[in-house]
Formats: structure tokens, sequence, C-alpha cells
């Protein structure tokens, strides 16, 4: 990302006061945090396979993934005991829970999983508008999550769009129609317990899309997008470091940039196995995100959280 054109100081400010409005406002209504929810919709672009096969991924697998942003975000994940000592002390919770979506655009009751052929085998991150126009429905209202045989990444985001100067988020994209998440089909969901899904091995633990909701609530890569320790990811509690983390040695302490990486936060790169942890700070800056982008405030208010007016059958 390019900052050149960002008011830094500004930008600081800003972030600043909507933390302190924050803490004032709890205070006063003699609360310690906000409890937040999201109506989710997955939609599932296969290539017309039967269901359960290739991309047309079964319920089960979806259900798998929400259980896992659930409790990443809430910091109830198992592997939480493995983060580093060192670390311990930054560990941040959200209070944030993904449901889906309870009632469509219509009104009509829904599972919150809705299943398209879209009449290709292959989709690439070139091909967003295309593939998006499948399906969706009202960003103001709904999280879109796009699930498909995405070939070029693992899965990509759009970051939100606001009013703040907060860091790091010059590049907004302010189209709704594309607003949401998209995941390749062999990422997303876990196969911890007795789960057995046709995931990439590396990243068969559903951290792929924990990455990409932190995208999602305006979260910038650990490392800051550049070498050389000259990036910034605009959160006072993740150390600097000079790259990005790949693989899956979980073991091995790494340094640079005059401290020890963490590269356990989700934000960084390295395998699903190796992810445990987003930081106080890091929540901050999504909570500030979701209380104030376009498209991230209005979900808390969706109709997708309520449960459907019944009807009349029409035979």
């Amino acid at each position: 990302h390019n900052q050149s054109n960002i008011d830094r100081k500004a930008a600081e400010q800003w972030l600043r006061d909507k933390i302190n409005q924050r803490k004032a406002q709890s205070k006063n209504l003699r609360r310690q945090s906000t409890s937040y929810k999201i109506p989710v919709v997955f939609h599932i672009i296969h290539n017309g396979e039967p269901l359960g096969t290739g991309a047309n991924i079964p319920d089960a697998q979806v259900l798998s993934q929400l259980d896992v942003l659930n409790a990443d975000f809430k910091r109830l994940n198992a592997d939480a005991a493995n983060t580093p000592v060192e670390f311990l002390d930054v560990a941040g919770s959200m209070d944030v829970e993904f449901v889906l979506a309870k009632q469509d655009e219509a009104g009509l009751p829904t599972t919150g999983i809705v299943r398209v052929d879209g009449g290709r085998q292959e989709w690439f991150s070139s091909d967003n508008e295309t593939l998006k126009a499948l399906s969706y429905w009202p960003a103001e209202n709904y999280f879109n999550i796009w699930v498909c045989n995405l070939i070029d990444y693992l899965g990509y985001t759009q970051f939100p769009f606001y009013t703040g100067p907060l860091q790091g988020l010059n590049e907004q994209n302010t189209n709704r129609q594309t607003d949401g998440v998209v995941v390749t089909h062999t990422a997303l969901g876990s196969n911890d317990g007795d789960n057995n899904f046709v995931l990439k091995p590396r990243f068969s633990k559903g951290r792929t899309l924990t990455h990409e909701v932190g995208h999602f609530f305006g979260l910038i890569h650990i490392w800051g997008d550049e070498d050389e320790c000259l990036g910034n990811d605009f959160v006072d509690d993740t150390p600097n470091q000079d790259k990005a983390t790949a693989g899956g040695n979980c073991s091995q302490v790494r340094t640079s940039c005059g401290g020890i990486n963490m590269f356990q936060n989700y934000m960084d790169y390295t395998d699903d196995v190796c992810m445990n942890i987003f930081t106080v700070k890091q929540v901050e800056r999504m909570e500030i995100i979701l209380e104030n982008a376009i498209r991230r405030v209005s979900l808390l208010n969706s109709p997708g959280l309520i449960d459907p007016a019944p009807v009349d059958n029409d035979l």
C-alpha cells in the first residue's frame, strides 16, 4: 500500500479520538465491552458438481469455517495456548459473532448458504466482478463471502471504505457490489477433529478466512507489505519484522528489525497451524472500522440477523 498521501499525524489523532470516545461511552454505560453480530452469506460458486464434491462443498465444511472464525476472533481457539509467552500480554479478544443470515434480501428464510453454477472450472482474481455478479446480496446488510476454485490466491478481500483518515487504507474500493471476501474452496473450513474435507494440508484449519476477515475489518499485513523493516502495519503492539513469514515451523524463534517476530499473528503468511493471535491494538483497530466504516457499521443492524416473519405457503 502506498502511504505517501496520508497525513499520518492526522490519522493517528483520528484513531486515538475514536478509541477515547468508545472508552468514555463504555464507562458512562457501565459496560466493559461491545458485543457485535455479523450476518454472513456464503456464495458457493461451483461448476455443476454434485453437492459435497469439488467446489460445491458441503454445508458441514462451511459450518466448520464459521466455528473457526468465532473461536479465533474471541480468542477461544484451542491453540491460543501456543502463543509465545512474550506475546501473552498483548493477546486480544474481539467480542464478535459471525452468524449465517436468517433472512434474505426479500425477507424470506435462508440458511445463509447460496449455491450457484458459475459454468467455469477455474476462477482468478482478475475475474472479480464477473464472479461476484453471479450471486450478491446487498453489502450494507450482509457480509458476502464467495467460495470458488480460486487459482491465483488462497483468498482476497475488498478493504473497508470509511470517512476518517485511518493509516494504510488510502487505496479504498467504493464499489458496493464487490464488497466482501473471496476464498478458494480448498482453504475454507477446518479438518480439526473428525473432519475430512478436501483441503490443502498447509491451510486446513480455516485461518485463510480469519486472515481475510482481518483485512475486511481494516487490518494490514503484519510486516506492512514492505521488506527490510520499512513496512508499517500501523498497530503499536505488533513487532516490526522484515518480511512475510512462510512455512509451518512454528517452534523456531525468528528475529528481525531488533525484536522477536510475531509470526503467530493471523495477519502474517505462516501455515494455519502456526497462527493463533490477534493483538489488543489490532482488535481496537477492527472495532473502530466496524463502528465507523460504510458497509461495516450497517451490518450490526442488518435484517439478516432477525428471524423472518412467517408467511403462508403459496402452492
